[in-house]
């Protein structure tokens, strides 16, 4: 009877290890968006595929991986309810993963947040003077997991992303803006343990 009970409890701890959902695209035609719901979204990413691949290239060189279809085009509508089109780059860095036992949503939240100027700085002022580009959608995408059982697979993804005005991410860029302070005219949305995602403004 002790011998069933070392196997059940080995397989226990086996799965609950196990691979999960795959968060990581895994290559260049994973992580570009292709293909569009709208006539416009695809029309600006046939006009910038160089631009995604370029964007995709470097951050492959530093190692930073990206959500699939994590680059591309993206819209935001505003109180008037006009489409805004917006350079999308949603990343999952391997470096940025939460026990879910020892930090809360909120926490989580800030963290991540505040990565964000450090994952931006691969982009370029540049990469914003495309025609019909409004902005920037920066995204990024973690883990939460219960390290207790592991802290390499399995758990749920939250995520947020920052919508920065062309003019804003380029001076941030340029190092001329201030991040936090941009961020007040930013639009933040942030999906939290698990449930629908919502508008936020940040607070420091």
């Amino acid at each position: 009877m002790k011998k069933y009970f070392i196997i059940l409890l080995s397989l226990f701890i086996l799965c609950s290890c196990a691979a999960g959902p795959v968060w990581v695209a895994k290559n260049e035609s994973e992580s570009i968006k292709s293909s569009y719901l709208d006539g416009k979204s695809q029309a600006l990413h046939s006009k910038n595929a160089d631009l995604f691949r370029d964007i995709y290239s470097r951050y492959n060189a530093s190692h930073i991986n990206f959500y699939k279809d994590g680059i591309g085009v993206t819209t935001l509508k505003d109180e008037k309810n006009n489409v805004h089109y917006y350079l999308m780059v949603n990343i999952r860095p391997s470096e940025i993963s939460f026990d879910g036992n020892t930090t809360k949503p909120e926490q989580r939240f800030s963290y991540a947040l505040l990565e964000v100027p450090r994952y931006m700085k691969l982009l370029k002022g540049r990469d914003l003077e495309r025609e019909g580009l409004e902005g920037l959608a920066f995204g990024i995408y973690w883990p939460v997991r219960d390290f207790s059982q592991c802290q390499d697979n399995g758990g749920f993804i939250e995520y947020l992303y920052v919508y920065f005005g062309k003019n804003d991410a380029q001076e941030i860029l340029a190092g001329r803006k201030d991040y936090k302070q941009a961020l007040s005219f930013a639009e933040v949305i942030t999906s939290l343990d698990l449930k629908p995602a919502q508008s936020v403004r940040p607070v420091f």
